[in-house]
């Protein structure tokens, strides 16, 4: 008698699925957050440095238009109140924003740094604001020194300027060091006579 041939049915192969264990999702949850401890420091720096080096390009249109008021005025130096919000008034002299906003088209932006925080509460000064921006008008402050001693003074008339060192003379500066710790490199922004801008600390 012949044998009978059976028909087996030709299915289609099926791979057999199985999920992560533990052990694989522990593993990749580890590498995941050591990748990001290695990067995150890297990020925030970048951070840092990007608002640094805006806020120094507006220094360095404010030094621009400093230059222009200096051109208008004979290149006398401004009577400056350089911090408005503080009772009494140190004196009755506008702000420096006051002083810029006619060659500013009326927009203050430019005064505005993006790492600007108060974080020295002045007991003068109103309390309830974030940044200077806010409280005084500006993030960078006039220089002080300049705005009692050589108001209507020519520039040309301060001890620095005459011995030469007009790249060591401050006209602008961050109220506060908004870019990294106090007295070191990069912390604070300044806008120097010669118009450049750069870092007091060398």
């Amino acid at each position: 008698m012949p044998a009978v041939r059976r028909c087996v049915p030709n299915f289609p192969y099926r791979s057999i699925r199985r999920g992560f264990s533990l052990v694989e999702l522990l593993v990749v949850t580890g590498i995941i957050g050591l990748l990001i401890a290695i990067l995150l420091p890297t990020v925030i720096g970048v951070r840092v440095a990007g608002k640094r080096v805006a806020c120094r390009a507006q220094l360095a249109d404010l030094g621009r238009t400093f230059q222009m008021f200096l051109n208008d005025s004979k290149n006398r130096l401004p009577a400056v109140n350089t911090m408005p919000s503080v009772i009494p008034l140190i004196n009755d002299a506008p702000s420096i924003v006051e002083i810029f906003k006619p060659y500013l088209k009326d927009s203050t932006r430019v005064f505005r740094c993006s790492a600007d925080v108060i974080r020295v509460d002045s007991p003068d000064s109103p309390a309830g604001f974030e940044t200077y921006y806010e409280r005084e008008g500006s993030s960078y402050q006039y220089n002080p020194f300049l705005a009692s001693l050589y108001a209507g003074l020519q520039i040309k008339d301060t001890t620095l300027y005459e011995q030469g060192r007009q790249s060591q003379l401050p006209i602008m500066f961050d109220y506060e060091p908004f870019h990294a710790k106090t007295n070191t490199v990069g912390s604070t922004n300044y806008l120097f006579a010669d118009m450049h801008v750069g870092d007091l600390v060398d």
